[in-house]
């Protein structure tokens, strides 16, 4: 009992944590360390195979021009990707995704930590669980190449230094801990934009709760403050030298709207999208725990549903509001709800045991086979390649597969030997092919949206006369009528200087998607006489 005595806040009291610790054959603490890295080799796994997303590329790709932000984010989502690359040479998938995969874990213990001081090691336990299992933690967060991994490490960080001040304690070296909790909040907001609403909710929590503003008569909090508005510094430099692009980007994405002033339909979507991110019945469990917290809980909880709902609500309210929003924009403020959902099932351990055990046994054998299911599929095609002669519409596509046959039909290699670089349509095919074909070889996005394509450093491009023209024609479509489309896109830019050729991407045999490669040069430009290389023609 002492040692759970040790680790508990003010809201740890309303369960008996030693009777539901009994219920558990080894302690807490031994099956988190199970569970975490068991899932921590199990995504390294998933790291190591699974093609890198469109914006993984991206991310890769644009952060090959270093710059103090980018135009979707700030800058450490796409940095820790670029170190890893420049350290290792090599922008093997695996080599980018690991700083991204280790965040995750690391999460995952300070999730625990957190909880623990809160409502004890039971709680804990459960909220690492519940954490580790969520789709979105365990496969986006916690593997690809996004913001959101850093961003939640760092959040979680803050919490942790300050939650004992938060929750009326008086631990040594309070003053540090503030200054280090500025640290991580400033870094939170070099990650991702998101994080500014932690700064919101961050003062709610001190003028909203007593020890919160006990604390505000200290120098803590204003120090903290002061250190996190540092982490602002390279989005706001980047964007005063681009006229605030990336500013305006972001909010114009959550108020795109069709003429109407509610859209509950795209309300609906986001609560399904949030359902299916946290898993369902958790995703109820967290909800009905924040609603429960905010006009009844105690103190300790109140902290995290101020912490949980602000991002929560605000993204609500943007789908209610806009046309179009996205579910993974409100997961930093569920992050902060498991440690509610962990007291929750603490709790319910004490009377349905079996049932809670069942529950979570169930999620940790579903959301790794859906992942696994993805991932095979993704590299072989082995589910739909039996029963069809070439990937359906409803089967994985170009933006899901690498773009190998560009190397493996030497299409790079006839483009370095020309001296050349690569059109592409927009920023995703953008990313994409840069990724495959390398850095060695420029590419240029024709307007329209090129994202952060627009700020690279293509100096090369001004020498260059022989140009390439790549995009993914999707068999499910008219392929006539894409070529079409692409040749009037490229009208009053560039002019087609020979004879179109097709390859097909193929996984392990199977078709996938073909791209469509235009000789190309620009208007007013002298025409190349472009070879195609023996090995480029249909496959």
């Amino acid at each position: 009992m002492q040692y759970d005595e040790t680790w508990r806040g003010a809201g740890a009291a309303t369960w008996p944590t030693s009777s539901a610790a009994r219920s558990f054959p080894t302690h807490p603490v031994s099956q988190m360390a199970l569970l975490v890295v068991g899932f921590l080799i199990f995504r390294i796994g998933l790291a190591s195979v699974i093609p890198l997303s469109i914006d993984e590329a991206y991310a890769v790709v644009v952060s090959r021009s270093h710059s103090l932000s980018y135009f979707d984010h700030p800058p450490i989502g796409f940095a820790l990707a670029r170190f890893m690359a420049d350290v290792s040479g090599c922008e093997c998938r695996l080599v980018l995704r690991l700083p991204y995969v280790l965040l995750g874990s690391a999460s995952a213990l300070l999730l625990f930590a957190l909880t623990r001081y809160a409502y004890g090691v039971v709680a804990a336990f459960w909220a690492v669980a519940w954490y580790t299992v969520a789709p979105f933690f365990l496969i986006s967060a916690g593997h690809f190449v996004v913001p959101d991994g850093p961003l939640d490490f760092f959040l979680l960080a803050a919490a942790c230094l300050a939650a004992p001040m938060l929750l009326g304690a008086e631990p040594r070296f309070a003053f540090l801990r503030w200054c280090a909790a500025g640290v991580a909040l400033g870094l939170a907001l070099m990650s991702k934009y998101q994080a500014g609403l932690f700064c919101i909710s961050a003062p709610l929590v001190l003028l909203l709760t007593k020890p919160g503003r006990a604390q505000l008569r200290t120098a803590g909090p204003w120090v903290a403050g002061a250190i996190a508005a540092l982490g602002l510094l390279p989005v706001v430099i980047w964007n005063m030298d681009h006229g605030w692009i990336s500013l305006a980007f972001q909010s114009g994405r959550g108020t795109a709207n069709d003429g109407h002033l509610l859209h509950p339909g795209n309300l609906v979507v986001m609560l399904l999208g949030q359902a299916l991110y946290v898993w369902p019945p958790i995703w109820a469990v967290a909800m009905a725990c924040l609603w429960r917290g905010a006009w009844g809980g105690t103190a300790t909880d109140r902290l995290f549903v101020l912490l949980s709902a602000v991002p929560v609500v605000f993204f609500d309210l943007i789908a209610l509001f806009s046309a179009h929003s996205l579910p993974h924009w409100s997961m930093s403020g569920f992050l902060f709800a498991f440690p509610l959902v962990g007291q929750w099932c603490g709790a319910f351990s004490l009377r349905r045991p079996r049932l809670l055990v069942v529950s979570i046994v169930v999620a940790a054998t579903v959301v790794p086979l859906l992942a696994t299911g993805f991932a095979v599929q993704a590299t072989t095609g082995a589910l739909t390649r039996p029963f069809f002669p070439r990937a359906p519409k409803f089967d994985v596509n170009w933006q899901l597969v690498d773009w190998s046959a560009l190397t493996d039909s030497k299409v790079a290699d006839e483009i370095r030997r020309a001296n050349g670089y690569v059109v592409a349509s927009n920023w995703m095919q953008a990313a994409k092919l840069s990724y495959e074909l390398g850095p060695d070889i420029p590419i240029e996005v024709l307007p329209g949206d090129p994202r952060h394509f627009q700020f690279m450093d293509n100096s090369r491009l001004a020498s260059q006369t022989t140009g390439f023209f790549i995009a993914a024609m999707n068999f499910r479509d008219d392929e006539a009528a894409q070529e079409k489309a692409y040749r009037d896109n490229l009208g009053g830019l560039f002019v087609v200087v020979g004879d179109a050729r097709r390859i097909t991407q193929r996984i392990s045999g199977f078709p996938v998607f073909d791209m469509l490669i235009l000789p190309v040069t620009r208007v007013g430009q002298p025409q190349a006489n472009v070879q195609p290389a023996q090995a480029g023609g249909q496959q």
